[in-house]
């Protein structure tokens, strides 16, 4: 297959590496579009009004082609559809560092470039892996679940839809079981800020608690499943629709 890799941790990440080297030697055809360097919470957006510097990477883990970009993720999607002239059989954005469930996936750049992916007419898949370490962490277990199971994820893709999949940070021995689930109604961080000087602030926040299981995405995984959840591109609110009929004239 020819499959396209970004992310939104930049080309430099340990999971992306090994991602890329793990499909190639699997035989599939693999190039890679990332970001230049952090481009984490990003979410959707795109560089209309700057210009985007593109390098070619002479070897990049197996890559038929390598690019570092200096965009979004979802510029990253754009330029390899435009460019490379390969009909993609499927698109991969991640592997993260760090959970993109409930309502991260708002912020999220990994979720976004595979929703690129989906409005590009890519079966597109968002993969992430629980927990965020400044080294990285090891990706070997998302990694091995993807590779695994690369084949029933990518038929489970639609038209409108894209497949998110997070992983527990344990080897795939440990983990409990696999459940396919809804986003979770969680927000995640309490928002801070922080001044640093007299126009100068810093935004943070601090972890909120997970209480419960309610079976959607979010206790799943800090139960110890890895989660599949189907995300729709389509933004209505259809049992809404009816609603607003009410100010129809």
């Amino acid at each position: 297959m020819n499959i396209l890799l970004t992310n939104d941790d930049g080309y430099e990440s340990v999971g992306l590496m090994l991602l890329c080297e793990k499909l190639s030697q699997m035989g599939h055809d693999t190039y890679v579009v990332a970001p230049d360097g952090q481009r984490s919470a990003f979410s959707h957006s795109v560089n209309l009004y700057k210009d985007l510097t593109i390098t070619k990477l002479d070897e990049y883990c197996g890559a038929k082609v390598a690019y570092k970009c200096s965009g979004t993720p979802a510029d990253c999607v754009k330029f390899a559809v435009c460019q490379f002239g390969v009909k993609f059989d499927a698109l991969i954005s991640g592997p993260n560092n760090g959970e993109n469930y409930g309502f991260a996936v708002v912020y999220s750049g990994t979720v976004a470039g595979a929703e690129e992916g989906v409005m590009q007419g890519i079966k597109s898949i968002a993969l992430s892996r629980k927990g965020w370490y400044p080294d990285g962490g090891s990706f070997s277990a998302t990694v091995e679940y993807l590779a695994d199971n690369l084949a029933d994820l990518i038929s489970l893709c639609g038209e409108t839809t894209l497949i998110s999949v997070n992983v527990p940070d344990m080897p795939l021995s440990e983990v409990k079981g696999v459940r396919a689930c809804s986003l979770g109604m969680h927000r995640l961080f309490q928002d801070k800020f922080e001044q640093v000087t007299d126009n100068v602030w810093k935004i943070f926040g601090n972890r909120q608690p997970i209480d419960g299981n309610d079976g959607t995405d979010v206790p799943l995984l800090e139960d110890g499943y890895v989660t599949i959840t189907p995300v729709s591109i389509l933004r209505t609110d259809t049992q809404a629709i009816d609603r607003c009929k009410k100010l129809e004239k």
